[in-house]
């Protein structure tokens, strides 16, 4: 049975800290997901379309072994360096793919793209944990897994708005910029 936490008088509201982490969310998750709408296409430009099916599951599985890692990580290096190491990763590999002109080498991509987004919401869970007080822990939770789930609904929109209005590359550069911030 779940613990019942009272709230105390000195429960403090959410600090600006608290909403950075949630934008911060919202954006890295938009960042990846603006991509979704144009990669079947890219991956066809390139010669692998029947390699379809691994855009996401490549990068969903690395996405997946790279949390129990990334969670260590945050434990003993620290939240922050975690964030920022799979923003920077992030960054990284949006800005190189449109100089993967290999079905290879664009699989390779989403690989370490995948793997990336393993670091940056588990370092922003923990970090969340940390700053708002326990009796506020689930609340916090639900608002920054929301602000994420906005980006993944909102990143697809963008993703095709720009492909539409830009080059395929405009939108590897954008989801890139998008990831640091």
């Amino acid at each position: 049975m779940p613990a019942i936490v009272a709230r105390t008088p000195n429960s403090r509201t959410y600090s600006l800290g608290f909403w950075l982490m949630c934008l911060s969310s919202f954006l890295f998750f938009a960042s990846f997901n603006m991509l979704l709408p144009e990669l079947p296409a890219y991956l066809t430009r390139l010669g692998g379309g029947e390699y379809k099916g691994f855009i996401i599951a490549l990068f969903t599985l690395t996405a997946g072994i790279s949390r129990p890692f990334s969670g260590k990580l945050a434990d003993t290096v620290g939240r922050i360096p975690v964030m920022v190491f799979g923003s920077l990763v992030c960054f990284i590999c949006g800005f190189f793919y449109p100089w993967a002109t290999t079905v290879a080498g664009f699989l390779l991509l989403r690989l370490l793209h995948g793997f990336s987004t393993g670091f940056k919401p588990t370092g922003t869970a923990a970090y969340i944990a940390d700053i708002v007080p326990a009796e506020r822990r689930g609340e916090a939770m639900g608002l920054v897994g929301l602000t994420g789930t906005l980006g993944m609904a909102i990143g697809p929109m963008l993703g095709t708005f720009i492909g539409e209005h830009f080059t395929i590359n405009t939108l590897f550069y954008i989801s890139s910029g998008v990831a640091l911030l």
